[in-house]
């Protein structure tokens, strides 16, 4: 499956070793993760600003995202169906790569459900629903 991880999925997936951890990992195994710039910028610069993380763990961070996402540039027309207008970058990209998924954790776009042909939802919704154990 083609999936997009929101911020808010990764950083937590970077900072604790629970759920949001737990989705990446199997992610990284089983699907294709996409990732845009907009989306880097917004993990490194919380990571700077808000995690108070250090110039080496922000270069770690996005060696990282460059390994295990494939990096797109959306193209088009960005949506506007948000009520977080930021939001609309991280839909706008899983509509150009016409992502199944869209995990996050974030109620102005779990408010949606889909976005044209991909469902948004939650990591625990996720770990339920898609995820087989081998």
């Amino acid at each position: 499956m083609k999936i997009v991880l929101d911020t808010n999925v990764i950083l937590s997936a970077l900072i604790t070793q629970g759920l949001s951890s737990r989705v990446l990992d199997i992610c990284i195994d089983k699907h294709q993760l996409f990732i845009s710039g907009w989306i880097i910028d917004e993990v490194l610069s919380k990571l700077d600003a808000k995690m108070h993380a250090s110039r080496k763990e922000i270069a770690r961070v996005g060696a990282f995202l460059d390994s295990v996402f494939i990096a797109a540039v959306p193209d088009g027309v960005m949506p506007d169906v948000c009520r977080d207008k930021d939001d609309n970058n991280i839909l706008f990209l899983a509509q150009y790569v016409g992502a199944d998924l869209l995990i996050t954790g974030d109620n102005d776009l779990l408010s949606l459900n889909t976005h044209l042909k991909t469902r948004v939802i939650t990591p625990r919704h996720f770990m339920e629903n898609y995820y087989k154990p081998d």
